[in-house]
């Protein structure tokens, strides 16, 4: 006659936890900002919610009291016991912990893992570990303890705009100065340029002559943007501008010609 009673109370606690854990995954999504250390945390909350249910139905449960009893008792050696046959997963918890404290990167970060190679952007951090989507948009999943080891280059830590060159060759009958204003003009009035200059008197956009080449002169500009993405737009976009200016304005870009000459004396 105790079972039936029993089995409801067991069923409310193991219900309570389910509604306790989903509450807070709610409040957690509603407040959040993303930030890795707490994104950790509630992983870690998460599981003691559901570990701290699972101990309590089991008290509840006559035959299984002393078995729970005992568990809390000897937690200590339960823990030391968890500690020698799962070593790996500790790890990376340990791992975890110390990525979402010193926080090399955050979610939303763009990566690269220089051993391998890896370039994406934060997706996620587990207990075990964490989530990288690609650029190719694929999921990545790396061990929390070999992330911990990575030497990892962070695009989003450095300031908060990014630049990259614009390299472009001309021939040398070409009209550099002609060249070099065309292609100031047409980077610093792209809508994603950010304008650096301290002194205003400066140039907004210096072209330089980067080297001499067999063929012609190779000058490069500088793009800045406010982040890497709108970097990648920007110089493609400047890219395609400057090749369409130069057409028009008659400034040749040199490019390797093969010119077929046939032999007169090897004709039938």
């Amino acid at each position: 006659m105790n079972d039936l009673p029993t089995a409801i109370h067991v069923g409310i606690i193991l219900l309570g936890t389910v509604a306790v854990a989903t509450v807070h995954r709610v409040l957690y999504r509603m407040v959040s900002k993303k930030h890795l250390f707490w994104l950790f945390l509630n992983n870690i909350i998460q599981g003691v919610i559901y570990l701290v249910g699972f101990l309590w139905a089991v008290s509840v449960i006559p035959q299984l009291s002393k078995v729970s009893t005992t568990l809390l008792a000897g937690s200590g050696i339960l823990a030391l016991a968890v500690s020698l046959s799962a070593q790996e997963s500790l790890g990376n918890i340990v791992s975890g912990l110390f990525i979402s404290i010193y926080r090399p990167f955050n979610v939303g970060d763009r990566i690269k893992l220089i051993s391998s190679g890896v370039v994406g952007y934060v997706e996620s951090i587990t207990l075990r570990h964490t989530i990288i989507k690609t650029l190719s948009n694929t999921r990545i999943t790396v061990p929390n303890s070999i992330m911990n080891k990575e030497i990892v280059e962070n695009s989003d830590m450095v300031e908060e705009i990014a630049s990259y060159y614009v390299d472009v060759s001309i021939s040398y009958e070409s009209d550099i100065d002609r060249a070099r204003a065309i292609m100031a003009d047409i980077v610093g009035s792209h809508p994603l340029y950010v304008d650096v200059r301290k002194d205003l008197t400066e140039e907004k956009v210096p072209v330089l002559m980067r080297a001499f080449e067999s063929s012609g002169v190779a000058l490069r500009a500088r793009v800045w943007t406010k982040t890497v993405d709108d970097n990648f737009r920007a110089c493609s976009d400047i890219r395609i501008e400057i090749l369409k200016r130069f057409r028009r304005e008659g400034i040749e870009i040199p490019y390797t010609k093969i010119k077929l000459v046939e032999d007169e004396d090897s004709q039938p």
